[in-house]
């Protein structure tokens, strides 16, 4: 059985101790003062960006005094906080919020992506994964580009752990020759297998060229949401030179209506989306 996510049971854990202390209507810095903790970690732990020490959750609870059904909970979580996950294994080659991001995708229940450049992570082949790593940034190493692709390939089993994802794909994406039109075909029977095997849980659809003006131009954005009423969505925006989580509500509500509309009436349906990417895949078949 694979290992709880540690990156989102300390954002859960964070959370409850941010409502318990909001529940007494008490500032960060009143309580940080109080516990022996500088208020800028606490507010980090509340974030679940910052680790919390047993002993100093221990001191919380009894300042809050939970009661020990939330006890219970808490030590859980931070126990399961504490774990190690396979991406902490890349810790050298990425960012604090990359790791973060993977990290909660893999608590994800639902992704919701939308890709107008290249496919979607998740989705990606090892020769198509290579091929966008090596023309990213010239920076990278070559030396660093087997890990990197090892990483976007060990996010790939969530999709045969229970999670749902609906990616929005534009025909541009299909059609650009990433590695080649032979790399590029495999990466189309990737997409049809995954999408058309039984109990599939990913939904895909295609912004065909006919589609005109819609209400999601711009660069790839995705949204993961998490199962129950504590944890709030969240957006991981991705630019050529770096990568930021998004929390703020608007911004998300906004981009969730705009993903629904174009997914539901600007797209092509499932039938002729799937039907583009199998046209496509046979003209690259062609091409190779």
């Amino acid at each position: 059985m694979a290992l709880a996510s540690s990156t989102l049971r300390a954002w859960e854990l964070g959370l409850r101790l941010r409502r318990a202390r909001t529940a007494l209507g008490l500032t960060a810095a009143t309580v940080a003062k109080q516990v022996g903790i500088q208020a800028s970690n606490l507010s980090a732990i509340e974030a679940g960006k910052r680790r919390l020490t047993e002993s100093n959750l221990l001191r919380l609870i009894d300042f809050y005094e939970l009661d020990e059904a939330d006890h219970d909970v808490l030590k859980r979580l931070h126990t399961e906080a504490e774990q190690r996950n396979w991406w902490h294994d890349y810790a050298e080659l990425y960012s604090e919020e990359f790791l973060r991001f993977l990290g909660l995708e893999a608590g994800a229940s639902t992704v919701y992506e939308w890709a107008p450049i290249y496919v979607s992570g998740l989705l990606q082949t090892s020769d198509y994964a290579r091929a966008t790593i090596r023309a990213g940034s010239p920076y990278i190493k070559p030396v660093d580009v087997g890990p990197r692709v090892e990483t976007r390939l060990a996010r790939q089993p969530l999709l045969d752990e229970g999670l749902s994802m609906d990616v929005l794909f534009t025909e541009y994406t299909l059609r650009q020759q990433v590695g080649g039109p032979a790399a590029m075909a495999r990466q189309l029977d990737r997409i049809i297998d995954v999408v058309t095997r039984p109990n599939s849980t990913v939904r895909a659809r295609v912004v065909d060229y006919a589609a005109g003006a819609h209400a999601l131009t711009g660069g790839p954005l995705t949204l993961l949401s998490f199962a129950g009423n504590l944890l709030p969505d969240l957006i991981w925006q991705e630019t050529a030179i770096t990568g930021s989580l998004i929390d703020k509500a608007q911004v998300i509500r906004e981009f969730k209506a705009s993903f629904e509309n174009v997914f539901d009436t600007v797209a092509l349906d499932a039938e002729k989306s799937l039907t583009l990417i199998e046209n496509i895949r046979h003209e690259m078949e062609a091409a190779a």
